[in-house]
């Protein structure tokens, strides 16, 4: 086990309660793997899958879900948006749609109302702007590319993920190929870019949150996890009217003090996913050169200053490698991390965190084995389980 325990104790955590399943009704799991929708039930001991929906030369690699039954889910590997009806079950997707945009879509986003739908294109380096119809299906807005030249290095920019800040007005989209954090106006269905923001030449931004400090509807500050430098670079945000302004904080490795990658050539950081107590934060490491990859634990707490600063604090291993995305439990506790490995032995883990301390277990508390998610067409590939995991 990678942990900390100095750091633990600076931070005064206390020590992490032993875990008791729940007795109630399972969580409901969707996870996407390459030409795979795949429905799980979790009890708090075992996974349970309960669909494989097969979807052949697709990549359902983002998914979002909007009650009562609606999934839409990103093809990355062509320019398709398609919409699937859930069963009473939360299982059986049922595709009911499919609308074209821009191809290689990594990331989708309601606004606030759940009348638009914001899709980042890793593939395009722009973002679509989909109108959410009276049946539910998808009709195109606009597509907008990302002006300028790309970073040095880059062929193209690169836009990893669309993220609707607290305020429901802006949308924040990290551009990997521009070395860059894009804020997109939503008021008045414009969509135009108010403001981009380096983030450093090399850096590759990848995924991030919000947290709002002080309670409020804006958010006080905002992380983001870079591939390509492997860091959390944390802003502190000021909303002018028109745009957010960010100031850079703080920058700092994504495997903490102790922990570097055994090749650092390889090692491209993955997910970040800050708990709703706007402390813990969490981020992917991948491809480390490890025996299996990891999920790193950071404290936002005040610094010897008084000011916000991430703290590292501990490590766990993902059960895998390639942890492209994992994602906290809904329940208000947030009680479970699940994990999506690409590559490695499991596919799919849930961990157990102390509400706590923010600690994440390092034994699962279930699995699932690679051979048992991933498409039969896969067999025998590496690094093809799933990209996406989420609980609806």
């Amino acid at each position: 086990m990678y942990r900390s325990f100095t750091t633990l104790m600076a931070l005064g955590m206390a020590a992490a309660a032993p875990f008791v399943p729940r007795q109630d009704a399972p969580r409901k799991l969707l996870i996407g793997t390459p030409a795979q929708i795949i429905t799980a039930d979790f009890n708090g001991a075992s996974f349970t899958v309960t669909t494989k929906s097969h979807q052949p030369q697709t990549a359902p690699s983002w998914m979002i879900y909007r009650e009562p039954n609606l999934v839409y889910a990103v093809n990355e590997n062509g320019a398709e948006v398609n919409l699937f009806t859930l069963d009473e079950n939360k299982a059986n997707p049922t595709l009911v749609s499919t609308a074209t945009g821009a191809s290689g879509v990594v990331s989708l986003e309601f606004n606030e109302e759940k009348t638009r739908i914001v899709g980042a294109s890793f593939g395009t380096g722009s973002y679509d702007i989909w109108d959410i119809q009276q049946d539910n299906s998808l009709k195109l807005l606009k597509n907008v590319e990302i002006p300028g030249p790309p970073a040095p290095g880059q062929e193209t920019h690169r836009a990893h993920q669309a993220l609707l800040d607290p305020s429901g007005r802006f949308f924040v989209i990290p551009n990997l190929g521009g070395d860059s954090i894009i804020v997109v106006d939503s008021e008045s269905d414009s969509y135009a870019i108010t403001n981009t923001v380096d983030v450093g030449a090399g850096s590759g931004p990848r995924h991030g949150d919000f947290v709002s400090l002080n309670g409020g509807s804006q958010a006080t500050h905002y992380i983001v996890a870079t591939e390509n430098s492997n860091q959390l670079v944390l802003f502190a945000l000021t909303y002018t009217g028109a745009t957010i302004e960010f100031a850079e904080v703080q920058r700092l490795s994504t495997y903490g003090p102790a922990f570097p990658p055994k090749d650092p050539s390889t090692a491209a950081a993955g997910e970040l996913v800050i708990a709703n107590n706007g402390r813990d934060v969490y981020v992917s490491n991948r491809l480390s050169g490890n025996e299996t990859d990891s999920i790193a634990h950071f404290a936002l707490m005040a610094d010897n200053t008084g000011s916000p600063a991430l703290h590292f604090v501990d490590s766990v291993s993902s059960g895998g490698i390639l942890p492209r995305m994992f994602s906290l439990g809904k329940d208000a506790q947030q009680e479970i991390v699940f994990v999506a490995n690409q590559g490695g032995n499991t596919g799919v883990a849930a961990l157990k965190r102390c509400p706590d301390t923010g600690s994440l277990t390092e034994e699962p508390l279930a699995t699932l084995k690679m051979e048992d998610v991933i498409a039969e067409e896969f067999v025998g590939t590496p690094n093809v389980g799933p990209q996406f995991i989420q609980e609806i």
